[in-house]
């Protein structure tokens, strides 16, 4: 088995994050308007708020961009998979490791790699550039690690 790589590039999250983003500077420039003018008690605490909000918007939008080996790896010894807000070493799982892999959430969005020893690594659809790439990842891991069998 060659590795496979499975790159995240959430797109779509990226633009509602800029989207989000530049709503919020509008929003802060009218609060400081209305803080100026003294029209409104809150202003500049709503000024602050929206800010605040919207350089998180801003570094989450910096995190999601796509990098080099930044996705899930599936390999002969196992799965590497990176983390999306940290710049730590990914994390790697033996085959052995892994006791089942699920599909959780409503509409299935999240995928659930379980391990053996009671922890869970949970990888959202929306990391994914588009759904296709997310049901080749599921199906390579399913290939690779059937899903657990549900005896009575």
């Amino acid at each position: 088995m060659d590795p496979r790589f499975f790159a995240f590039n959430p797109r779509p999250t990226r633009i509602a994050l800029f989207l989000g983003a530049c709503v919020l500077a509008v929003l802060t420039a009218w609060a400081l308007a209305a803080a100026r003018q003294a029209t409104e008690p809150f202003a500049e605490a709503r000024a602050g708020i929206t800010a605040g909000l919207m350089l998180l918007f801003l570094y989450a939008f910096h995190r999601l961009r796509p990098r080099p080996d930044w996705g899930v790896t599936l390999g002969h010894m196992g799965v590497r998979v990176a983390r999306p807000f940290s710049s730590a070493s990914p994390l790697e799982v033996t085959w052995a490791q892994l006791s089942s892999v699920r599909r959780l959430g409503r509409k299935g969005d999240v995928l659930g790699l379980f391990f053996q020893e009671q922890g869970r690594v949970l990888i959202p659809r929306h990391l994914f550039p588009r759904k296709a790439v997310f049901e080749e990842l599921i199906s390579a891991l399913e290939e690779r690690l059937p899903p657990p069998r549900h005896d009575a």
